[in-house]
């Protein structure tokens, strides 16, 4: 059975499934052009010893199988898929009661890599909720391999709603991020809702601080949190995990703006490896072009960075030591012995302690000692600060 790391907060952890629709929203991938719907989990923390309560399942694997196949399912975790398919135990359980020592607690908002699903993050989601905090992870209809509802329907993947692969000057059809910002910000609109419902209707319902809301993602999942900061002050925080779209962890405005938010990009740094004569011939570049755009591009990254109104940070894995799909779960389940799924702990715990600190500091208003210091993990090669910007009249 397939390990994942465990929780270092004091709180049980509960979860929840849900269907939110955006009936403003008519989805043109689905054949009856019925409204947009999303999957999401709700991980929260939870009250001790509940009776009568089951564990969370981590992956519903038959009914992945029933709709992409054995092979589709394997084709998408990888080295990872024979621990998924064996089973992986979770440290939550479904439906649980709400912990009773707590009144309110923070909300934080989880949006995927693009092609990847919620269950695929649990380890963060967990980590979080036993630290007080209700998280709401989510998977992008017909972006994700497979959403899965809690009325068994689903919906698979489509090509037709990833754009054009960015060029490598950074031009991009990014349609894509404004449906997935909607449906970060449909779920917050839907989490407010149930907030005021009876508690029947969800185990956290009247818990959620909506004035300590915080929104983060993987990848393009990180520049749709940071889109969704931009648009929605509701949202008090942001964290971009190992996201961007031509070096950029978010585009400015039209006055050269990105948002009023701190913000934090938690990142491997670009690859620095010099340039051979196949890689300028496949980018149709020279290598005097190459090192104009590479250093533009590092500028237009920095630029955005001070372009925030509380400052951001921005904090650097240490590339050799880690990839892409360390801030899933997806490394964990596929170690091969005791000292690679070690140092792939080491790697998610690092990620895990930023994330967790960051929040408590722009949300909590806590001591966060790790985003003031690069000295603490040898994984971690630099934490650097950027001073608020001054926002354009």
């Amino acid at each position: 059975m397939g390990r994942l790391p465990l929780p270092t907060g004091a709180y049980n952890i509960g979860r929840v499934s849900f269907s939110f629709e955006d009936q403003t929203r008519i989805e043109p991938l689905d054949p009856g052009r019925s409204a947009r719907r999303i999957a999401v989990d709700v991980w929260y923390p939870a009250e001790r010893g509940a009776s009568g309560s089951r564990p969370a399942r981590y992956l519903d694997v038959a009914a992945f199988e029933r709709v992409i196949g054995a092979e589709g399912l394997k084709k998408q975790l990888g080295e990872a898929s024979d621990r998924v398919a064996a089973g992986v135990a979770t440290h939550a359980t479904e439906d649980a009661p709400f912990a009773s020592s707590l009144g309110l607690a923070p909300v934080l908002l989880f949006s995927p890599g693009g092609g990847m699903i919620r269950e695929l993050y649990t380890a963060q989601m967990e980590e979080l909720a036993s630290h007080g905090y209700i998280v709401a992870a989510m998977t992008h209809s017909y972006d994700g391999f497979l959403s899965i509802f809690p009325d068994g329907s689903s919906i698979a993947y489509d090509s037709r709603r990833w754009p054009a692969i960015p060029s490598f000057e950074g031009v991009a059809d990014l349609n894509q991020l404004e449906w997935h910002t909607d449906d970060i910000l449909v779920v917050l609109n839907e989490l407010t809702r149930l907030n005021a419902a009876p508690q029947a209707a969800a185990p956290f319902a009247g818990h959620l601080d909506l004035a300590r809301v915080g929104a983060f993602g993987h990848s393009f999942g990180g520049v749709a949190a940071a889109h969704a900061c931009q648009r929605d002050n509701r949202i008090r925080a942001c964290l971009n995990e190992d996201g961007s779209v031509a070096m950029k962890p978010f585009y400015l405005d039209a006055r050269g703006w990105g948002m009023d938010q701190p913000f934090l990009l938690l990142e491997r740094p670009p690859n620095t490896a010099p340039l051979t004569d196949a890689d300028l011939a496949q980018m149709h570049v020279t290598l005097e072009r190459a090192k104009e755009v590479v250093a533009r591009l590092n500028e237009d990254r920095d630029r955005a960075l001070r372009s925030t109104g509380t400052g951001s940070y921005r904090v650097l894995l240490r590339r050799d030591d880690t990839t892409h799909m360390d801030f899933s779960d997806l490394r964990v389940l596929s170690a091969k012995d005791d000292e690679e799924l070690e140092q792939r702990m080491h790697v998610l715990a690092a990620i895990r302690s930023y994330t967790l600190a960051f929040f408590d500091r722009y949300l909590r208003g806590a001591e966060a000692p790790l985003l003031d210091s690069a000295k603490t993990d040898p994984l971690i090669q630099a934490v650097m600060k950027f001073a608020p910007g001054k926002r354009p009249e």
